[in-house]
């Protein structure tokens, strides 16, 4: 006969060292054992609490942490939502406790990529997003950091995403959006409701004339935005973000030749990394018209480092100087003005 092995008799450090090798979605599991084993890991700190929370509104509804490494990104998705219309008709389910939520249908779900998943059942989906929202904040003692917004399944469904993240938080660090707008105010509403701090990655295709109704927050650590046919020089000038990229762009080689100017005045400070797909073909007379640049020779050989530090070795290219500080337009492409400060 087996003898139970009762974890929660341990003393302090013991029970820490075993909790530090769980892992996060153990720590999920236990929680929702009991209201004891809840409190027991939410007064917990240690290695299994270092992680980065993601919810994602949309096509995957789901809270999700990741541990990162130097070299990799072990993701785990910890809990799914799922309407109760999609319960298993074959099955007995059990039931936990969520936040404020009694009664929880849950069923354990083997991913082979992502390991184990835990689904929750619910009657409305986006009640259950801000329930584990609410949830996976209080049993990692932090803020969930990005918030991806995909495709609404009800037309509310953005509206009450903006107001949880208000109410639960008031900012997240970074905002993942990829959907297709019915309407331009769909995109209106998530750039004004939604306050990101640091990231901004924007994979949102507006109409042909759109233009947004607010001057979006530019001024972040990194800025990306694909379909930027939209982006204006003016709205070029405000981004003060560390990294920027912007795809599909209209820019042109006159609107590049007015932002150098701007940065040589002493603007757009923050700015380490810029790449801008523009609409014509690169043409440095225009560019570098009323600038003082430096051509390096072609075999000149140095490597830049970006933000998620991979390096690029630069060949050439054209430096301009503000103050002490060098910055390089490559030859890289003759389609992408490639900004960078060393």
């Amino acid at each position: 006969m087996t003898t139970p092995f009762h974890l929660f008799s341990l003393p302090y450090l013991p029970l820490k060292q075993v909790l530090d090798n769980v892992g996060p979605e153990a720590l999920i599991i236990l929680s929702l054992c009991s209201l004891r084993s809840k409190s027991i890991v939410v007064s917990y700190r240690g290695l299994s609490k270092n992680v980065q929370l993601k919810l994602h509104f949309g096509s995957k509804d789901s809270l999700e942490g990741s541990d990162e490494s130097e070299e990799i990104i072990h993701t785990y998705i910890q809990l799914r939502v799922e309407q109760t219309g999609k319960l298993p008709m074959d099955e007995t389910l059990e039931t936990v406790r969520i936040g404020n939520f009694e009664n929880v249908p849950v069923k354990m779900e083997n991913n082979f990529v992502k390991g184990k998943n835990l689904i929750t059942y619910w009657e409305d989906r986006m009640t259950g997003l801000a329930a584990i929202g609410d949830y996976g904040r209080e049993i990692f003692n932090r803020d969930i950091s990005e918030v991806c917004i995909g495709e609404k399944q009800a037309e509310d469904d953005h509206r009450r995403a903006a107001e949880w993240v208000k109410n639960s938080q008031g900012t997240i660090q970074s905002l993942h959006c990829n959907f297709k707008p019915k309407i331009d105010k769909d995109l209106d509403f998530i750039l004004e409701y939604f306050n990101y701090t640091k990231k901004l990655h924007l994979a949102v295709k507006p109409s042909q004339h759109y233009s947004p109704a607010k001057l979006p927050n530019f001024q972040i650590g990194t800025l990306d935005v694909f379909f930027s046919f939209w982006i204006k020089q003016r709205d070029l000038l405000t981004m003060d973000s560390k990294t920027v990229t912007l795809y599909g762009s209209k820019l042109t080689n006159q609107d590049c030749n007015v932002f150098l100017k701007h940065w040589l005045a002493g603007e757009c400070s923050k700015v380490k990394d810029l790449s801008v797909g523009v609409s014509e073909m690169i043409d440095y007379q225009i560019v570098f018209d009323g600038v003082d640049f430096v051509e390096r020779e072609s075999d000149l050989e140095r490597v830049f480092v970006d933000e998620d530090g991979t390096d690029y070795t630069i060949m050439g290219g054209y430096d301009v100087k503000r103050s002490n500080i060098t910055a390089t337009i490559t030859k890289q492409s003759s389609s992408h003005f490639w900004f960078i400060v060393w």
